[in-house]
């Protein structure tokens, strides 16, 4: 029942976030951008203690490196840091899914992945600059992220294994939109999309320890 609780105040925190930066006010959307990432943490701390799977300790860890990317990402002048934050983040994502079956070779969503992954690279490179081998490396983090994770979808095809991977499209996706953000054109509607999707992958990530047995 404390996971229902903890869910609400995820759902309040978030909107809060989003209309506070829709409406330019940073201060608020410093304190509630943090706190719905924390409040998914405490969500996937008590699933670890119902469960004492590796996978949730390590997308604990995981999480941990987001707050921290959440964090810098605030102010842009620390990008960097955020990135950095955020590939160890997806690091530990993919361990968590490779602890699940082992590491998986299904060649087709590896295939799909990398293309569409060099695709908005060279859309994204003559914009990038400084950035352009940060984020590079940071998208084959992301294309071997949720190749793991749709393969497992090869093994298993069970609700469980399906949300896993929609929540990595979904955190993909928010990255995506991200970088069309910052390197292509700011839109007004960027953070309703990069927030609300990264926000429902990395709960779907948490909650989804209740189900795996490793």
């Amino acid at each position: 029942i404390e996971i229902v609780f903890i869910s609400l105040g995820v759902l309040i925190s978030a909107v809060l976030a989003i209309f506070c930066i829709q409406n330019n006010n940073v201060k608020w959307f410093s304190v509630f951008k943090p706190l719905t990432t924390i409040l998914i943490i405490s969500i996937a701390i008590i699933v670890y203690v119902k469960t004492k799977n590796f996978y949730s300790a390590i997308i604990i860890v995981a999480l941990v490196f987001s707050l921290i990317g959440d964090i810098f990402l605030i102010k842009k002048k620390y990008f960097l840091y955020g990135l950095s934050s955020f590939f160890l983040a997806h690091v530990g994502f993919t361990i968590g899914f490779i602890s699940i079956y082992g590491f998986n070779w299904t060649l087709v969503p590896l295939i799909i992945l990398s293309l569409i992954g060099a695709a908005y690279f060279i859309y994204l490179k003559k914009d990038l600059d400084k950035f352009a081998i940060p984020v590079a490396i940071y998208i084959i983090v992301m294309v071997i992220m949720s190749w793991q994770a749709i393969d497992l979808v090869y093994i298993n095809n069970g609700i469980v294994f399906i949300g896993i991977a929609i929540a990595s499209l979904l955190f993909s996706f928010s990255d995506a939109v991200l970088a069309y953000d910052k390197f292509k054109r700011p839109f007004r509607g960027a953070e309703i999309l990069k927030l609300s999707t990264y926000w429902v992958s990395i709960y779907i990530l948490a909650i989804v320890g209740l189900y795996i047995e490793n």
